[in-house]
């Protein structure tokens, strides 16, 4: 795979027909595989930072996790034999209150008496229909990642990939950029450029409604992701869609985007990257450097 040295001319005009191609998908609704997907997903419960982590402790490769009886109700069982994920449910009970008024309804108040034993499941173990997933990145991304990430650290940004972070892909923390370790090669450098963006767009502008901040971090990820030859299909757009966005905002930011996206393909395609036996913080991390 050759790296990318293109004209100035040329880098504009990849940029241009990208935006142009965003433009026209934020023109539609949001697909329908992504919308079955948000169904699927509001079945899953957020869980507090004390469970969060004794699902960690216990399952550490954990991704989706739910009760037996939510697993039942998405199509799945959980497989015979497998041992439950403990984790602390609080025990709710409803006090009613008198009412000062006229009115014969007392009100009820609701608190937390104790916490007792419960148990989850992760989808690995269970089986049968398969989760609606949302569309991805596709494309072989191995080498522009690793230049990417070399850009990246030479911007004076520090780049780990983290098991922690979920249900979140990616954050960018002023200086700091985590990414999921689970993604493959092409969602890890959409999601480094989405998170990039924000560093370069971001960090001093903080008042930007985050409506604004994520379309123009996605925007600059989807039109890298084709300058590269990277196939988003929906998913950036269905993602600027979920926070509100839409073909005006993307407009109003169009040169923001534009700046941001020619800064990042000629920062990691012409300047020189890592030598080709070095590999990045990703490879590093997954145990599979030289």
């Amino acid at each position: 795979m050759g790296r990318l040295k293109r004209p100035a001319a040329q880098t504009h005009r990849v940029i241009g027909l990208a935006l142009s191609k965003l433009t026209g998908q934020l023109e539609q609704r949001m697909s329908e595989g992504f919308r079955t997907y948000l169904k699927a997903m509001a079945r899953f419960h957020r869980y507090s930072s004390c469970n969060v982590l004794l699902i960690a402790m216990q399952q550490p490769t954990a991704t989706r996790v739910a009760g037996y009886r939510t697993w039942q109700k998405l199509g799945r069982q959980v497989r015979q034999g497998e041992r439950g994920i403990q984790i602390l449910a609080p025990v709710v009970h409803r006090v009613k209150t008198a009412n000062q008024g006229d009115d014969e309804d007392d009100d009820e108040t609701e608190f937390v008496s104790r916490f007792r034993p419960a148990y989850v499941y992760d989808v690995s173990q269970t089986e049968g229909r398969a989760l609606p997933e949302p569309s991805r990145v596709q494309g072989n991304a191995e080498e522009h990642l690793n230049r990417l990430e070399a850009w990246v650290v030479r911007q004076g940004i520090k780049l780990e990939y983290a098991p922690w972070i979920g249900p979140a892909e990616g954050m960018s923390t002023g200086g700091r950029i985590l990414l999921h370790s689970r993604l493959d090669a092409g969602q890890a450098f959409s999601v480094l450029v989405h998170e990039a963006a924000h560093e370069l767009l971001h960090q001093d502008d903080e008042r930007l409604p985050k409506t604004v901040r994520e379309t123009e971090a996605e925007a600059v990820a989807f039109v890298v992701c084709e300058a590269v030859g990277l196939e988003s299909s929906t998913a950036s757009s269905d993602y600027i869609q979920l926070y509100r966005g839409d073909k005006e905002m993307l407009l109003g930011s169009m040169k923001r985007i534009h700046q941001t996206a020619g800064e990042i393909i000629r920062g990691f395609g012409v300047e020189k990257g890592l030598p080709d036996n070095t590999a990045g913080p990703r490879e590093a991390q997954m145990g599979v450097a030289a």
